[in-house]
């Protein structure tokens, strides 16, 4: 079984919620015809000091325009400490079908990065800093789901921008205008599972601007808005972790009930393995033992139980 860390899980869910938020402004959404190809290439979690090589080396070629984000530190909250869960815990279910419980305690750490934005076009990054300020303005919140019933939603705080261009080397290198956009996670760390691994994340954003396609979002005919259902785009991301490879049947096995997420022709990305990175279809997929099974049409290569499911819906 893997054993994938809460702090992995949050990494994952800021590089989705940046791509969503500001990969259009910078045309990473349009660069490739496969969107997770976008992702990957397109937003990255490097330093700033080995973004532009790491750049390079995804996407083959020099392109100045992407996103990198780094985590420059991790800290306990006091301040949020003093809450009953962080101090007491809380009882939880630990399935959906069964009456077992678990008690879980959660203890609140601050997760500190740094976003650049990088491009030679300036007015690019004036829209990403406009959509960075707005933003604020929205209570941003990251939207986690434990084992797709138990919704984490630390909130998100912004910074000071920071101007780190390359503007004194302009004859010599060149202008490249870099852009540092602080954003803080108030986390949370959960001990007391009998398994600590997050097997599925789900990311849900609500973008009003620059609409394209629609969702119906209003179900409820007692509540009806109209106006709020066609100025809000709504985008999904899923990941789940992996719990087991096997080789000899080519399956990919995820740690609960999730065969209905994978239909027999979906394609979906391994990443952040030791050696099955790749694009995977899916050829079927079943349930047993709180464990759901994918068997791919490709062929699988490494046995080693890591990395993750990336599905976009």
């Amino acid at each position: 079984m893997a054993n994938s860390s809460f702090l992995r899980s949050y990494d994952l869910a800021l590089k989705l919620l940046i791509y969503d938020r500001f990969g259009s402004n910078l045309g990473i959404d349009t660069q490739h015809s496969i969107e997770e190809e976008n992702i990957n290439e397109g937003v990255f979690q490097f330093p700033k000091d080995t973004a532009m090589r790491i750049a390079a080396e995804k996407r083959g070629e020099n392109f100045l325009e992407f996103i990198n984000f780094y985590r420059e530190g991790t800290s306990f909250s006091w301040d949020r400490n003093r809450s009953v869960v962080s101090r007491r815990g809380m009882w939880v279910s630990t399935s959906s079908t069964t009456q077992e419980t678990a008690h879980v305690k959660a203890v609140p750490v601050d997760l500190r990065y740094n976003v650049w934005f990088w491009s030679k076009d300036l007015d690019k990054i004036y829209e990403c800093m406009e959509d960075y300020i707005f933003w604020q303005q929205d209570n941003p919140k990251v939207s986690l789901k434990y084992n797709d019933l138990y919704e984490i939603t630390p909130d998100i705080h912004l910074g000071d921008i920071v101007d780190e261009s390359t503007v004194p080397e302009e004859f010599e290198k060149g202008i490249v205008f870099c852009f540092k956009m602080p954003i803080k996670i108030d986390a949370w760390i959960f001990r007391g599972l009998s398994f600590k691994t997050i097997s599925k994340i789900v990311v849900t954003f609500y973008d009003k601007d620059q609409v394209e396609n629609y969702e119906e979002i209003i179900v409820d005919d007692s509540d009806q808005n109209t106006e709020l259902e066609a100025a809000l785009r709504f985008f999904r991301r899923n990941l789940y972790d992996i719990y087991e490879i096997d080789l000899t049947n080519n399956l990919v096995k995820i740690f609960g009930n999730f065969p209905g997420d994978f239909s027999a022709g979906e394609k979906f990305r391994i990443q952040n393995s030791t050696g099955n990175d790749g694009i995977y279809t899916v050829v079927s997929s079943g349930y047993a033992s709180d464990v759901t099974s994918v068997k791919v049409t490709e062929t699988l290569q490494s046995s080693v139980a890591d990395g993750s499911i990336y599905k976009v819906e």
